[in-house]
């Protein structure tokens, strides 16, 4: 039983929505707390917000890609998916100084990066491929 399009439309834009909200967090705000120092006591957000996000992505992430697997049958969006969700997860230990790093920040935001990228282009392509017939006949 495959759920309505409406809801599958809303899973791919809530994980394509999160992925970009993580990238513009691990990006743009610290680029925003290098150019005005000032600024960093009315931005900073709570320690928390790396794995809200992350618990956020992954239900929405596995809904679209069952959903879109159900109605297309291709693997890619998939796998795109797993891999920037461990990606984050990767990140986010790095973040927490779980894993050793020897630039713990930075490898916390290229994982994140990479993973969020990752992730919003499995959402893009799962999209993609859902809306435009979804039979194994598509063109990649």
């Amino acid at each position: 039983m495959c759920l309505p399009a409406a809801r599958l439309r809303l899973a791919d834009l809530t994980g394509i929505a999160l992925s970009f909200t993580c990238l513009l967090h691990c990006l743009a705000l610290p680029l925003a707390l290098l150019l005005a120092p000032a600024l960093s006591r009315w931005i900073a957000l709570p320690e928390g917000v790396h794995a809200a996000i992350l618990l956020l992505a992954l239900p929405a992430a596995a809904i679209a890609m069952r959903d879109g697997w159900r109605r297309h049958r291709r693997l890619a969006p998939a796998i795109l998916a797993v891999s920037g969700l461990a990606l984050l997860m990767l990140g986010l230990s790095a973040h927490e100084g779980w894993i050793a790093a020897a630039y713990p920040e930075a490898a916390d935001r290229l994982l994140t990066s990479v993973g969020a990228l990752t992730l919003a282009a499995a959402h893009l392509l799962n999209w993609r491929w859902r809306h435009r017939g979804g039979g194994h006949e598509l063109a990649a």
